[in-house]
């Protein structure tokens, strides 16, 4: 079912678990209202796309989520913290729970996929063994088909074993909520419905929550459970993909043209 901003419900039954609270957050730049009133939950094992035109405020978003920057009003609470709130310390021991796939792949040419893979294991978890490493090393590229370029320089990788390799860093660090930035972005159709699939199918493995944001349709149909609309600065609407697809409102429309 559709709901708009008056209705103001959460996504999901009342029986989900929040793992994600966004309460009226608000944004300026000066007079660019980029964020008004902003409220959507995110539940334990949903994937919820946040669709929105380029410029509407979907990057400034996911960084008031992790907190890059401050919202002016309204609360961000994730896994039970307000990021707002917290200093960098606390913030640090959030985003060690909260995985980030960059739209550009944020993978180090210079390294090796291993060594890509070992960096946050080092840095979030400095007491692991060499043997222990290893093993979420391997198993993570595993998981994305890709356990054979472990030595490979990710300078040698296609587009799309880069962002498989990218996912497989993600989900190293077993998060609990992942944010997708434009996940398919430079991939020809196939290759990013594979990624799409694959996004659905390690979701359900590792029962991992996730925000994606996507303007490509093929990749929101394959991962949403619901679908957030970022228009004018607030959540417009909210619902499943058929529901939205075949909505009567103008401003809905247009995204499914």
């Amino acid at each position: 079912m559709i709901t708009q901003p008056e209705i103001n419900r959460p996504i999901g039954q009342e029986h989900d678990v929040p793992v994600m609270q966004l309460r009226n957050v608000s944004k300026s730049f000066g007079t660019n209202d980029v964020l008004r009133d902003f409220s959507f939950d995110l539940n334990k094992g949903e994937n919820v796309v946040v669709l929105g035109k380029s410029g509407s405020g979907k990057s400034v978003l996911i960084k008031c989520i992790i907190g890059l920057i401050k919202p002016d009003s309204g609360s961000i609470n994730v896994l039970g913290k307000n990021i707002p709130e917290l200093n960098n310390h606390e913030l640090d021991k959030i985003r060690a729970k909260v995985g980030f796939l960059f739209q550009s792949n944020a993978l180090y040419d210079s390294m090796t996929v291993r060594e890509n893979l070992e960096f946050p294991l080092r840095r979030h978890k400095a007491k692991m063994t060499k043997t222990q490493i290893d093993e979420l090393v391997v198993e993570a590229l595993t998981n994305v088909g890709l356990a054979h370029t472990i030595d490979m320089r990710t300078s040698e990788l296609s587009g799309g074993m880069k962002k498989r390799v990218a996912l497989a860093r993600t989900l190293i660090l077993k998060p609990e909520i992942i944010l997708y930035d434009e996940p398919t972005t430079g991939l020809d159709p196939i290759t990013g419905k594979e990624i799409s699939e694959l996004m659905r199918e390690l979701a359900k493995k590792y029962n991992t929550s996730a925000i994606i944001i996507s303007h490509d349709l093929n990749c929101v149909r394959i991962v949403a459970d619901s679908i957030v609309m970022l228009i004018d600065g607030k959540c417009y609407a909210q619902g499943k993909y058929e529901e939205l697809q075949t909505s009567n409102d103008k401003k809905i429309q247009e995204f499914f043209i």
